[in-house]
């Protein structure tokens, strides 16, 4: 695809097969990110994007969490077990995606206990990733860019998209890009194919949900089957 990987980082599935996974991220790009976290009392610590080096969709999420940033990967501990057991029901591994995020640190608030508890990403670090976020798409411009839930939708498709209407529906449109001069965000020209999802750990939470989440996991599932079919 004509880009360099920086980094590797091997990991065993339990049939003993090692995939090599992968940061396409600069160190210029992992200086800037971690000093962005380090300058913000309500961030904390960073987690570089990773995933195979073709992959076949685009997997953004929202920001990394405690067990995140504490091992330095996306998606781990329980989260990580059922975006595997996710994978798995779609017939791909890690190495058939690349993770990255709206924003690469734990946004965090503190409560009455004092203690930290995950939050959404303010519009200001949204801002601060961008630059970041667009390098990295634009280092995939044909593959099939899926986000889990509102944030990483809206990062594409401006705050008027909700996940509850898109989900499960392959779009095809422009997405936002930010501009520095103006602070803002504005669409580019290109069109860009968008396969909105919610997070696979979305039906846990609301039993009630288990069945649309099940039905947009296999249109994605036909959709990529017929990637491979050249249909």
């Amino acid at each position: 695809m004509g880009f360099l990987f920086y980094t590797e980082d091997k990991n065993k599935t339990k049939e003993g097969h090692t995939m090599t996974l992968h940061t396409i991220l600069t160190p210029e790009w992992i200086h800037d990110a971690k000093l962005m976290a380090a300058e913000n009392p309500r961030l904390e610590g960073f987690v570089p994007s990773e995933g195979g080096e073709n992959p076949r969709i685009l997997l953004l999420g929202e920001a990394p969490g405690d067990q995140e940033v504490k091992i330095g990967r996306p998606f781990m501990g329980p989260s990580g077990k059922e975006l595997d057991r996710w994978l798995a029901s779609l017939g791909l591994t890690r190495e058939d995606i690349y993770i990255t995020g709206v924003v690469n640190s734990r946004p965090f608030s503190i409560g009455k206990s004092g203690r930290k508890s995950d939050r959404r990403p303010n519009q200001a670090e949204v801002k601060k990733s961008a630059p970041m976020f667009d390098w990295e798409l634009a280092h995939f411009p044909n593959v099939l860019l899926v986000p889990m839930g509102n944030a990483s939708l809206q990062r594409l498709l401006g705050n008027k998209a909700k996940i509850g209407d898109l989900h499960g529906q392959l779009l095809e449109s422009p997405i936002q890009k930010y501009n520095p001069e103006t602070n803002s965000f504005e669409f580019t020209q290109e069109k860009y194919r968008i396969f909105p999802l919610y997070h696979p750990s979305y039906s846990k939470r609301f039993k009630n949900m288990k069945a649309i989440v099940d039905a947009d996991s296999q249109r994605l599932k036909q959709l990529l089957a017929k990637q491979s079919n050249g249909r």
